[in-house]
């Protein structure tokens, strides 16, 4: 890993660290392998798949950099696709495991095709590292808003669904997406990591209030159900 650690640093040093969001992704790369580390280790897998792994880990958000240059924004919408530009990226760095490229391209979309098991492995383990450090980084942001219940969210939590960054109405919906992303995560291991961190109450606490604490007690029922059911996992 250490070419490609080489190709990363003389990448991003062109890229103006003093801006707060290219410094923020800089160090957020760097946990995110950490936490890539830790899944892979659970899964026993090969050196070689362990390395492509912290690869793919350490090259998912390269196409963060020239967006933030270009637009400053972190919003896809609103700019461009930084998987599909971290892919492009690659391709013109002249990195060639089709493997990694793909695991940056789809690291951030909301569908992911199927492809062969070693692609499909290493775009899930991605995507959990990637989740992991979101979500713990932010759990302990403090919200400033009086969170009103948002009823649209219960289906959200039958149903097992991302809550689609487009369709963020309300500040409720704002605040409660980030615990949707337990319904995409796909390792044991990283779900454990999460609750080593008791994520699940910090974050449900600094959500719940007087006024939506019966739909925030639902919301806690269904994500303890589905991490039982899909993890058998007590929380």
């Amino acid at each position: 890993m250490d070419r490609e650690i080489r190709m990363f640093e003389d990448y991003v040093k062109d890229f103006d660290r003093s801006n707060p969001k290219i410094d923020y992704k800089y160090k957020h790369t760097y946990r995110v392998v950490s936490y890539a580390k830790q899944v892979a280790e659970s899964l026993g897998l090969p050196e070689e798949e362990y390395n492509r792994a912290c690869v793919c880990a350490l090259f998912h958000d390269i196409g963060r950099f020239p967006q933030l240059r270009e637009f400053n924004t972190y919003s896809d919408i609103e700019s461009i696709d930084h998987g599909d530009k971290g892919y492009e990226v690659l391709g013109e760095l002249n990195y060639n495991d089709d493997i990694v490229k793909t695991a940056v391209k789809y690291h951030n979309k909301k569908d992911v095709p199927s492809f062969d098991e070693l692609t499909n492995l290493h775009c899930k383990l991605v995507r959990d590292a990637d989740k992991l450090d979101i979500m713990i980084f932010f759990m302990n942001e403090k919200i400033d808003k009086d969170l009103l219940p948002d009823y649209s969210t219960v289906e959200l939590f039958k149903e097992h669904k991302l809550l689609d960054n487009k369709d963020k109405d309300t500040d409720f919906e704002e605040a409660i997406a980030p615990l949707a992303f337990i319904f995409d995560i796909n390792f044991k291991k990283s779900i454990e990591i999460l609750l080593e961190h008791d994520y699940l109450n910090k974050k449900l606490e600094l959500i719940r209030n007087d006024n939506n604490k019966v739909l925030v007690n639902y919301i806690e029922e269904k994500l303890k159900e589905y991490i039982k059911e899909r993890f058998d996992i007590e929380c």
